[in-house]
């Protein structure tokens, strides 16, 4: 099933002779190296993505980023020295392709909330399953390329008539099929104003709007939508 980040060439949707989309890269910041050598393996065995360097300090992960601008940064937020949470911040503002997520081992709602505030994309505990976070960075692979969607709107809503046979979709603006995506995805309108870096009340508007277009009364029926259309695997 393809998903919605596949319009964003010509040849995803039939024109022109396809090629393979290039791995997305991937850095590491942690203090504790062990941890580090042993994700890049098990990543590195991924054909999606690929991890580009590591780093064991804040400092050296933030001037690693701001230098490679990768796609995604996965950071631990317990440091001897430096403030994660600032760093997050950091990275957000200097590396505007990259998707923030936190792996640490402080699962708590206050770490979750902290991250969040600081523009982190999710929090993965260190002692979930290794699939959550394999989830979550391709999740996050998917939002980076809506979100750093540059296709001029004419061109966006004809790619996904064609894409979708004149689906009530391609009505849609490109703000209102981010929307819908992060609503299928499960996020809320806040967690989507700030990852859009948008108020909740201008995101609210654009979903109420993607809603009645859509003809589409809840959550639920907006991830149904999204599968059934191929925006999103089930």
């Amino acid at each position: 099933m393809r998903s919605m980040h596949d319009l964003g060439s010509e040849d995803s949707i039939g024109i022109g002779c396809a090629s393979p989309p290039r791995p997305a890269n991937l850095i590491l910041i942690d203090d504790h190296a062990i941890l580090r050598d042993g994700l890049r393996v098990m990543l590195d065995a991924e054909t999606d993505f690929k991890v580009i360097a590591e780093a064991g300090t804040v400092a050296e992960g933030i001037a690693l980023a701001q230098q490679l601008q990768p796609d995604v940064v996965i950071i631990d937020i317990s440091f001897p020295e430096g403030d994660a949470f600032a760093a997050i911040d950091t990275l957000c503002r200097e590396c505007t392709g990259a998707r923030i997520i936190v792996l640490t081992v402080h699962n708590t709602p206050e770490c979750l909330q902290a991250a969040m505030r600081a523009g982190a994309y999710r929090l993965v505990a260190k002692d979930a399953p290794y699939e959550d976070l394999l989830r979550t960075i391709r999740s996050a692979i998917s939002w980076k390329h809506l979100s750093a969607r540059s296709l001029p709107s004419a061109r966006l809503r004809g790619a996904l008539s064609m894409r979708l046979h004149a689906s009530p979709i391609s009505h849609l603006t490109p703000r209102e099929c981010q929307v819908l995506i992060g609503v299928a995805e499960g996020y809320t309108s806040r967690q989507i104003a700030m990852r859009f870096r948008r108020s909740v009340k201008t995101i609210v508007k654009h979903r109420s709007n993607m809603m009645r277009k859509l003809s589409l009364h809840d959550a639920s029926a907006v991830t149904r939508f999204a599968i059934a259309n191929g925006l999103l695997s089930p």
